[in-house]
């Protein structure tokens, strides 16, 4: 019984265990770029509520408007939508996919854009830090782990949000990275997701002050 639940879950989502079954950087960016065109409508059932959730929760913890945020991961655009509709102007964004990042484009909201790996110290200028850093659907099996949280570490002002999305078993693996880092977890909520099937994890963390 548990696997034909399983089968019929991934059955309905071709895309997740395409997506997870990811072996390399290079591969993940051209499954992303061939996925572009319809990623919007595909992850709508499952995914359409989170990055209103995300910017509900930084509108909660950070009201500046003009606060500068990095979308990393930022993907067709959905969060940084999102946080437009929340009134935020100052959003950049990044991701390994440049089609992906051209449909972001489209939608308007964001200040700067970025095509490149978030494994790469050396995406920004050594001297760009941002107020808030979110991550949406990035921490994830064949993703990002320990290596790119680390790195957007160090993008992060003093005091700056960090806020992202993770499963509760993906988290289970991260747990020891992310408690090692100097920030604090100032909220965490849980939802459901993929038919209740797994749950997710919107995390926020608040950078110390050295």
């Amino acid at each position: 019984m548990v696997e034909e639940k399983s089968q019929d879950f991934l059955e309905a989502r071709p895309w997740l265990s395409g997506i997870c079954d990811t072996q390399s950087t290079e591969e993940l960016k051209n499954k992303y770029d061939g996925w572009a065109k319809t990623y919007d409508t595909d992850v709508r059932k499952d995914w359409s509520f989170m990055p209103g959730n995300i910017a509900r929760t930084l509108s909660q913890l950070l009201p500046h408007k003009e606060t500068a945020i990095l979308d990393a991961g930022a993907g067709t655009g959905l969060v940084g939508e999102a946080l437009a509709q929340q009134g935020y102007t100052n959003i950049t964004a990044v991701d390994l996919s440049e089609k992906m990042l051209a449909i972001a484009k489209e939608k308007q909201v964001y200040q700067h854009l970025f095509q490149g790996n978030l494994e790469d110290s050396s995406i920004f200028n050594n001297s760009v830090q941002f107020d808030v850093i979110i991550t949406a659907g990035v921490f994830a099996y064949a993703h990002a782990g320990v290596e790119v949280l680390n790195n957007l570490f160090t993008f992060l002002k003093e005091e700056g949000i960090f806020l992202l999305t993770i499963r509760e078993d993906y988290r289970q693996q991260m747990q020891t990275a992310l408690d090692q880092l100097s920030w604090q977890l100032i909220t965490e909520e849980d939802f459901p997701i993929y038919d209740e099937a797994k749950l997710m994890y919107l995390l926020a963390f608040k950078k110390e002050r050295f």
